[in-house]
C-alpha cells in the first residue's frame, strides 16, 4: 500500500512541477481557490480508489475462473458491480482532470501538492474513521463542478 501511495504521490508531484514550469507560464502564480484545492484532493483520492478497484476486479475475476461452479455466478456478479463502480470513479476523475488541467499552470503548486499529500494520508486512514471516509467518498460525485466544468483562462 505504501509503495502505491508513494508512487502516486511522485507522479502527481512530477505533473505539478512539469506544468508549473512550462514555457509561456512566466506569470505570477495565483493561490488556488477552495474549489481547486478540493478538486486536486479528490483527483488524487479517485486515482488511488481506481487502482484499488482494478485490483479488486482482477482478484474477483481470478476467483470466478478457479472457484467452484456454485460460487462462479456470485463472483461474476461481484465483478460486474466492481466494473460499474470503476466506470463511475473514472468518469468523476475525468471531470476533475478536465477542470484542473487548464488551471494548474497559473496556480501556486505548493498548496496543490499539499492537497495531494492530504488525500493520500486520508485514503490510508479512512477505513477506521467515519469523518474521513465520508470526505473521501464525497469525491466520487464532484457536484461542486456543476454540470460541466468551466475553464478559467489566465
Amino acid at each position: 500500500m505504501w509503495t502505491r501511495v508513494t508512487r502516486s504521490l511522485g507522479c502527481s508531484a512530477v505533473l505539478l512541477a512539469g506544468l508549473s514550469i512550462l514555457p509561456g507560464t512566466a506569470m505570477a502564480q495565483e493561490a488556488p481557490s477552495e474549489e481547486e484545492l478540493r478538486s486536486m484532493y479528490c483527483a488524487e483520492v479517485l486515482r488511488t480508489e481506481i487502482t484499488v478497484q482494478q485490483h479488486m476486479i482482477s482478484a474477483s475475476s481470478e476467483a470466478a475462473g478457479v472457484g467452484e461452479p456454485a460460487m462462479r455466478a456470485q463472483w461474476i456478479d461481484t465483478s460486474a458491480e466492481l466494473l460499474q463502480r470503476l466506470a463511475k470513479l473514472e468518469r468523476a476523475l475525468r471531470r476533475l482532470q478536465l477542470y484542473m488541467l487548464p488551471r494548474i499552470p497559473a496556480l501556486d503548486s505548493y498548496p496543490l501538492a499539499s492537497a495531494i499529500r492530504q488525500a493520500n494520508a486520508d485514503v490510508q486512514d479512512a477505513s477506521g474513521n467515519d469523518a474521513l471516509l465520508t470526505r473521501v467518498r464525497a469525491c466520487e460525485n464532484p457536484h461542486w463542478l456543476g454540470q460541466q466544468p468551466t475553464v478559467r483562462t489566465p
